[in-house]
């Protein structure tokens, strides 16, 4: 028997992650990233961070996995990545604004959200397949 998470579940997980994340990391915590230009950090820990976050998140199907313990601990990465990409596009998105005017900003804002919706969206899909 298939333990699978329906796409509505997946649907409103992620829609949750996302709405909370972003209140707590964007407006509630306002973090932003050490003022200091650290170069390593920007352009290689982060882009490595996040590409292997997304990475997982791509990697194999919700129907690749048979087990139902499998599917629960599937259902816990994934919960756990979209947090992880909502806390680390909110850092960068908080950081970068600053430096930006107000239309830049949101528009920067708009971006790092769109990315975070298309990882759920994705995440739909696949679970809808």
């Amino acid at each position: 028997m298939s333990t699978h998470l329906k796409p509505w579940v997946v649907a409103v997980r992620d829609l949750g992650i996302f709405i909370v994340g972003i209140w707590y990391f964007d407006y509630y915590l306002d973090y932003k990233l050490p003022s200091e230009n650290n170069l390593l950090l920007f352009f290689v820990a982060i882009p490595i961070i996040w590409a292997s976050l997304t990475q997982l998140w791509t990697s194999y199907s919700y129907h690749d996995v048979r087990k139902p313990w499998l599917d629960l601990l599937s259902h816990i990465a994934s919960v756990l990545i979209l947090a992880s990409s909502v806390f680390i596009i909110s850092i960068i998105m908080n950081t970068i604004a600053v430096i930006l005017d107000p239309f830049g900003a949101l528009l920067f804002k708009l971006m790092g959200w769109v990315v975070l919706l298309g990882l759920g969206v994705y995440d739909v899909v696949d679970a809808a397949n």
